[in-house]
């Protein structure tokens, strides 16, 4: 699907360098404080400092900023994890530098997490489905990763699929409820070492072994086995 939003240019006034990201960041946390229908145009261009007028010429609509907030944003973070994956390292080198480049392009939008949420739920929506195609782009990105770690011998085998959607939950997780003394490569850090060290001990994984079984078959509950 095509965005409407437009990058002025031709006749009239040239663009303004580096004035589109601002006014889609402004508009970020308008839309992430305000249901869709509250958001007025005005609200955005007060925020961003510039004139409706201005503001039109960059985004002919409220839809149009909407999907520009959403996608635009998308579409960066995507250019930015094929980068870090296509720079030279092993595989899980290619992870620790996806893992940081998506922690820290969230790291001063985590009100767009509230943006992500709204638009997910919107089932049959087409702007939920182009969101959907978007997000499969990065989960794509990280499920190549881990299949390559996989076959270098780095990590256990696993459904990467899984394991892509693992580590994206584990950044969402740690964006949303991180706290002040946090830091970004604090953060990068520990979700590393918990994804790829794991934090259960050998005892620990014994005991695992003791309440799993086969496959497609739930947990035994946590009293099996104990007398009452």
């Amino acid at each position: 699907m095509a965005l409407t939003a437009r990058t002025p240019g031709g006749r009239g006034r040239p663009a303004t360098v580096g004035l589109r990201e601002k006014i889609l960041d402004s508009a970020s946390l308008v839309f992430a404080r305000h249901e869709f229908h509250e958001v007025l145009m005005d609200d955005v261009a007060r925020d961003c400092g510039v004139a409706k007028g201005t503001l039109y010429r960059y985004f002919p609509s409220k839809r149009a900023l909407y999907l520009g907030v959403m996608f635009e944003s998308m579409d960066r973070l995507h250019d930015t994890l094929r980068e870090a994956v296509g720079g030279p390292g092993e595989p899980v080198a290619k992870l620790a530098r996806l893992v940081y480049a998506l922690l820290d392009h969230f790291w001063e939008r985590r009100l767009f997490i509230t943006l992500i949420h709204r638009i997910e739920h919107r089932q049959g929506d087409p702007d939920s489905r182009e969101w959907q195609r978007r997000r499969a782009q990065i989960a794509r990105l990280i499920q190549k990763t881990l299949e390559d770690a996989v076959a270098a011998g780095e990590m256990r085998a696993l459904d990467p699929r899984i394991g892509a959607e693992m580590l994206l939950g584990m950044l969402r997780g740690v964006n949303r409820y991180r706290v002040a003394q946090d830091t970004l490569t604090g953060l990068v850090g520990g979700v590393l070492e918990v994804f790829v060290r794991g934090i259960g001990t050998e005892q620990g994984q014994r005991s695992l072994d003791g309440v799993l079984l086969p496959a497609r078959r739930p947990l035994q509950p946590a009293t099996a086995g104990v007398r009452v």
